[in-house]
């Protein structure tokens, strides 16, 4: 064996330590900002009511009850939204120093973004939690099983986990934290609403249901209307991504972070502000 190879071996236990470490400590801060987490809890709360009740009523769904229909859609765009929050925290940090500060510390270069990553998607837990109760509330009720149901929201997460790394790689990029919440905030803003989240891509301009049907949001919405048994009909013809939602939210999340987390770590080393 290598020395190379030897002082990697020994390396990777303490890096993991370094991970758990960090993360231990952004869980420690998240909890710290009961701000934060009631602003987390209270979107989702908004967002049942107003698509539920005020839009909903105008809302008609061929074949369907419309929040059993707009549920699963919603539970994917609280995942996307909150790869913005990760983004700007992660901006907010490096422009006040504390990444500076870390960076002083005998520590694996890995271990602080991981540790966001992990931490953002342990404190995202509550937020969800709510959502689905306040689902049960209004009627919602997954029919395809318990079984489907917990795969489901395990493909929410890991969904979930790969947006949480493009946010931590726009937060570094971005050279404040207003420049992140923009650069972030409009692609998530047109994944969200140009899909088929709130209604049916069909009745859309054909331009546009191009647009919405391969969008991968649409995918996620897709899976779990199928897993959850809330779907109103078989998906567009000709559209891969709809036909097979949940290989291609796994394969992309999974490819997402195959991608994003290297580059994070190769950016997180070479900042030197």
């Amino acid at each position: 064996m290598s020395r190379q190879a030897v002082a990697s071996a020994i390396r990777l236990p303490w890096s993991v330590v370094d991970a758990y470490t960090a993360t231990l400590r952004y869980l420690k801060r998240g909890v710290r900002q009961p701000d934060v987490i009631f602003g987390s809890v209270l979107f989702p709360i908004i967002f049942v009511v107003l698509f539920g009740y005020v839009f909903g009523d105008s809302i008609k769904i061929p074949g369907g009850d419309y929040r059993s229909y707009l549920m699963p859609g919603l539970f994917s765009q609280a995942i996307l939204f909150g790869s913005n929050s990760v983004a700007v925290g992660i901006a907010t940090d490096m422009s006040e120093g504390v990444i500076d500060r870390f960076k002083t510390l005998p520590i694996a270069r890995s271990a602080i973004v991981i540790g966001r990553a992990v931490s953002s998607l342990v404190l995202g837990l509550p937020a969800m939690v709510v959502m689905i109760l306040c689902a049960l509330a209004v009627g919602w009720r997954p029919t395809g099983g318990l079984g489907n149901a917990a795969l489901a929201f395990g493909l929410y997460e890991l969904y979930g986990f790969a947006m949480i790394w493009l946010g931590i790689l726009v937060g570094l990029l971005a050279r404040s934290a207003q420049a992140a919440d923009v650069i972030i905030g409009i692609p998530t803003f047109l994944f969200g609403f140009i899909s088929n989240v709130f209604v049916d891509p069909a009745n859309m301009p054909a331009w546009l249901r191009v647009f919405a049907n391969w969008n991968p949001i649409s995918a996620l919405v897709t899976a779990g209307r199928q897993l959850f048994g809330n779907s109103i009909g078989p998906p567009p013809p000709g559209v891969w991504s709809l036909d097979h939602a949940v290989v291609t939210t796994i394969g992309l999340a999974i490819l997402i972070v195959a991608i994003a987390a290297p580059v994070c770590v190769h950016r997180y080393s070479r900042i030197s502000r």
